[in-house]
C-alpha cells in the first residue's frame, strides 16, 4: 500500500497544480493509497497560509485516500479555523483539550473552553 504525503494530495485538491496530471495518473493506478493524520495537519497549515478554504482542503483529501489516525479531530479543528477564525494549531489545541481547561495566554479560547490564564500566576 503506497503512502502519500501532502504534495500528492495538494496536486489533487488544488484548482491548478503542475503535478496534477501525474498525481491523477498515480491515483488511477493505485486503489490502496493511504496517509497519516499528520498529512492532514500539514494540509491544514498550507491551506491556512495560502488563504484557501481549510475545511474543504482537509475534507477533500480525507475523501481521496485512507487516513490513519484521528481524522475527526483534524476535521473539527479545520472547522474552527474556517468558522471561528482560529489558527490551525490553536484549533488543534482546542479540539485536543476536549472538556479540560486550557492553560494559555490566548483569549481566543474563552468562548469555547475554560481557560487558566498564565497571567493569573504572574507575580504582581
Amino acid at each position: 500500500m503506497p503512502y502519500v504525503e501532502a504534495d500528492f494530495l495538494l496536486a489533487l485538491v488544488k484548482e491548478e497544480d503542475w503535478l496534477a496530471d501525474a498525481a491523477e495518473r498515480v491515483y488511477e493506478d493505485h486503489d490502496d493509497l493511504w496517509t497519516a493524520r499528520d498529512t492532514l495537519v500539514e494540509l491544514m497549515l498550507v491551506a491556512y497560509r495560502e488563504g484557501w478554504d481549510v475545511l474543504r482542503v482537509v475534507a477533500s483529501a480525507k475523501e481521496l485516500v485512507e487516513v490513519r489516525g484521528d481524522v475527526e479531530s483534524v476535521l473539527a479543528a479545520a472547522s474552527y479555523v474556517e468558522d471561528e477564525g482560529f489558527t490551525p494549531l490553536d484549533a488543534l489545541h482546542l479540539v485536543n483539550s476536549g472538556e479540560d481547561a486550557i492553560v494559555s495566554t490566548d483569549s481566543d479560547y474563552d468562548d469555547f473552553s475554560e481557560r487558566i490564564t498564565l497571567e493569573e500566576y504572574t507575580p504582581q
